[in-house]
């Protein structure tokens, strides 16, 4: 995609202007990867009951043993707002690997995702069953996503016995759905012309074709196979779930240097929680539920054999009163690990913690307990949505993401500024070495220079700079990140800010992961003034590293580390005195320049194959070490 488009894309996207942060889409695997998802994968058919509650995804993209165009919606656990159980499945303008329907026009509309089931044998219940048939499922509006527009839609149809497709159910944004709720919807399945041997059914959407728009939710989906029930209620789901994820095991943070932890872990570790909710209809005496945990530890040391200890947390420990149905229940571990037991002479501790509720999902319905009715849900496993782990890590630095972006966020106005805070868990100050961060693909792959700050305070005050200096980005593939190196290491105490100001026009982002939330830490500077972020939820994927220096290789450059070029200023030929590997040139907006390198003897000749008078900032590679410095041509 071209560069104006993408201007305009992120434009349009921006409903707040340039004042605020803008989220952009983000490729969500690399090139090579085979994108399916406009064509029909042959999946066997299946027989009634129908579940998903796409609990059990890992890879962001449906279940391919149930559904066809598996790589179309996006399966995920940041996007919704309180789902009915981990994990939905979101519909907008991109597909599963973050991908527009429609590069060349912005404002294009049309049918974008679709979830289309695997072929149903509908011919297989009794008449007298097909009475009790439906279909039911969740869908939110907007939740954590840009809201649909007036027009746009969430749609659902069903496959007839003619092969033709008939819509069934609809909703558009009417201006009266909220963003934070969930609607339950029931369709009986009633018309002769569905009960064949190849019925299917299909959610789509209605959007703008070129990106992250008009995003909607679904979530538990199923359709009986029409055994009765006891309560004319339908339908009554024998399951318990998990809706929300761990929180922090170190309060906000998902990594914490282990020195940092150290020097007082009993104020640094705390209990982390989970949300469980009950989807029984008719449970208004309440379900008993229980929970066990438990946590491997594992300790590295540099050429040892790692240490793992596996830790019984909780064994069946209660929850409190008995869930009521659609009661949302945060549930606080008891016991965490106890950090006595960690090798404080560890390089690094990985801390992974798992939860399992026995919520009765798989107890068998009898007369007097239990609520699985094996005749109605065989062979359906609730217990699915009952388990859930979680990493943490010890070792050189500071992270409040996951590890997993969602979108990119970022400013795309020259002299704008971000900066992002970061509060130390340990009074003694310490020096950072590094910073990882990692830069997504998202359309623009032009080269661009950022003037990179390390900050005590958000001032304009010499005094207040720890590091400030330009370096060229490096966008990389899905959650890898890259690595500014410093020579020497800069000094930190209590809290400092890591950021950037903006040399160009171009977007500029940073992965944005939304399974976490640090958004109040983040601070941007577009007028000349500091502000709070408001309006985007998750965490930027910058980690600090800390450590003693080691005077490797300089990703990040001090604004001149000085090379030997002459003439300076030139006509647009210069010459570096030594031969160089690799030589790049860029003007101050930091697109790139071409150039040609010619080596010689003892020396490299660099000519600018359309010179223009101006500042350029030339970097070379060397001996394993980037070097710049300034060209000037008259």
């Amino acid at each position: 995609m071209n560069r104006l488009v993408f201007s305009i894309l992120f434009l349009v996207f921006s409903s707040t202007g340039f004042c605020q942060l803008i989220v952009v889409p983000i490729q969500k695997e690399t090139s090579s990867k085979k994108n399916n998802f406009a064509r029909t994968r042959s999946v066997d058919p299946i027989t009634l009951p129908f579940w998903d509650d796409f609990s059990a995804v890992r890879k962001g993209y449906a279940d391919t043993a149930k559904w066809q165009y598996g790589n179309s919606v996006w399966v995920n656990s940041g996007m919704a707002i309180n789902p009915p159980s981990l994990n939905v499945a979101t519909f907008d303008g991109l597909d599963s690997l973050g991908k527009p329907y429609n590069v060349n026009d912005v404002l294009a509309k049309g049918f974008a995702d679709k979830l289309v089931s695997a072929p149903i044998r509908m011919d297989l219940p009794s008449a007298s069953e097909r009475s009790a048939i439906a279909i039911t499922f969740f869908y939110q509006f907007q939740g954590n996503g840009e809201p649909p527009d007036a027009g746009d839609l969430l749609s659902l149809a069903f496959k007839n016995n003619s092969g033709a497709w008939e819509v069934v159910w609809s909703i558009e944004n009417n201006g009266t759905l909220m963003k934070d709720k969930f609607t339950a919807v029931t369709i009986p399945i009633t018309a002769d012309k569905f009960y064949h041997d190849n019925f299917q059914f299909r959610f789509q959407n209605f959007a703008r074709l070129s990106g992250p728009y008009d995003t909607w939710h679904v979530d538990y989906i199923y359709i009986g196979n029409g055994k009765s029930q006891t309560s004319p209620v339908y339908p009554l789901f024998p399951d318990r779930a998990i809706s929300k994820p761990f929180t922090s095991l170190f309060s906000t943070y998902s990594a914490v240097p282990i020195k940092h932890f150290f020097s007082d872990p009993a104020t640094i570790i705390t209990k982390p929680s989970v949300t469980i909710t009950n989807r029984r209809q008719d449970q208004n005496v309440g379900q008993p539920v229980s929970y066990s945990s438990s946590a491997q530890i594992s300790m590295t040391k540099e050429e040892q054999t790692p240490i793992i200890l596996n830790e019984v947390l909780d064994i069946n420990a209660g929850i409190g009163d008995a869930l009521i149905y659609n009661e949302q229940r945060t549930v606080t571990l008891q016991t965490i690990p106890d950090p006595t037991t960690f090798d404080s002479s560890a390089d690094s501790i990985n801390i992974k913690l798992n939860i399992v509720f026995d919520s009765g999902d798989d107890e068998i319905k009898t007369p007097t307990e239990g609520d699985y009715d094996f005749d109605v849900f065989n062979p359906l496993v609730f217990k699915t949505n009952d388990s859930l782990s979680a990493s943490y890590i010890l070792s050189d630095f500071y992270a409040y993401d996951d590890g997993a972006a969602e979108y990119g966020a970022g400013l795309n106005q020259p002299g704008a500024q971000v900066a992002y805070r970061f509060d130390m868990k340990t009074t003694e100050p310490d020096t950072i070495v590094a910073v990882d961060i990692y830069f997504p693909r998202f359309g623009d792959e032009s080269t661009q220079i950022i003037q990179f700050h390390i900050l005590k305070e958000l001032t304009d005050k010499p005094s207040d700079e720890v590091f400030r200096g330009n370096i060229p980005i490096q966008r990389n593939s899905l959650n890898k990140f890259w690595r500014i190196s410093f020579e020497e290491p800069k000094g930190v105490k209590d809290k400092f800010y890591i950021g950037w100001k903006q040399l160009s026009s171009a977007t500029i982002a940073v992965g944005l992961d939304k399974n976490t939330d640090s958004g109040s830490m983040i601070y941007t500077n577009i007028n000349g003034s500091w502000e709070q972020n408001t309006s985007v939820k998750g965490s930027l994927m910058i980690r600090p590293v800390f450590g003693p220096g080691k005077g490797g290789v300089i990703s990040g450059v001090e604004n001149t580390i000085p090379l030997s070029l002459y003439p300076n200023p030139s006509s647009g030929t210069f010459y570096i005195a030594s031969l160089v590997e690799e030589a790049i040139l860029f003007d101050t907006t930091g697109k790139r320049v071409s150039i040609s390198i010619e080596p010689e003897t003892d020396r490299t000749r660099i000519s600018i194959q359309s010179p223009a008078a101006g500042l350029f900032m030339l970097r070379t590679y060397q001996n394993g070490a980037w070097k710049s410095s300034k060209v000037i041509v008259r």
